[in-house]
C-alpha cells in the first residue's frame, strides 16, 4: 500500500513539476510577445508620424505642381478646363496604381511577433516529445 502511495505521490509530483515548468515557459513566452510587440509599435509609430509629414508636404508640393502644369498647358492652347482635366485623370490613375501596389503589399505583410510564433511551436514540440518520453 506505502508503495502505491510513493508512485502515486511521485506522478503527482512530477505532473505538478511540468505543470509548473509550463507555466513559467509560458509567462516567459507572454513576456516575450509583450517585449516585441512593444518595440515594433514604438518603431511603427515613429515611421507613421513621419510618413504623415511626408504626406502632408507631398500633397502640398503635389498641388503646386499640379497648378503650374495646368497654366503651362493652357498657355499651350488647351482651355484651362482640358487642362485641369487631364492633368486631375493623369494623377488620378497615378493615385489608384499606387493604392493597389500599396493593398497588395499590406496583404502580404506580416503583423504577427514571427519569433514568438516559432519559439511556440518549438516549445510546444519540447512538451509533446517529454509527455512522451514520460509514458
Amino acid at each position: 500500500m506505502s508503495e502505491r502511495r510513493d508512485s502515486s505521490s511521485t506522478v503527482a509530483g512530477l505532473l505538478l513539476e511540468t505543470f509548473d515548468e509550463a507555466r513559467g515557459l509560458l509567462r516567459r513566452e507572454l513576456d516575450l510577445a509583450r517585449a516585441e510587440t512593444d518595440r515594433s509599435l514604438r518603431r511603427a509609430r515613429g515611421a507613421l508620424l513621419a510618413l504623415a509629414i511626408a504626406l502632408i508636404l507631398a500633397m502640398t508640393a503635389l498641388d503646386a505642381l499640379a497648378g503650374a502644369a495646368i497654366g503651362a498647358l493652357a498657355q499651350r492652347g488647351l482651355g484651362p478646363g482640358l487642362a485641369a482635366t487631364l492633368v486631375g485623370a493623369v494623377l488620378a490613375v497615378l493615385a489608384a496604381l499606387v493604392a493597389v501596389k500599396g493593398l497588395r503589399d499590406l496583404e502580404r505583410a506580416r503583423l504577427a511577433p514571427e519569433r514568438v510564433a516559432r519559439s511556440v511551436r518549438a516549445d510546444a514540440r519540447e512538451v509533446r516529445e517529454a509527455a512522451r518520453g514520460r509514458e
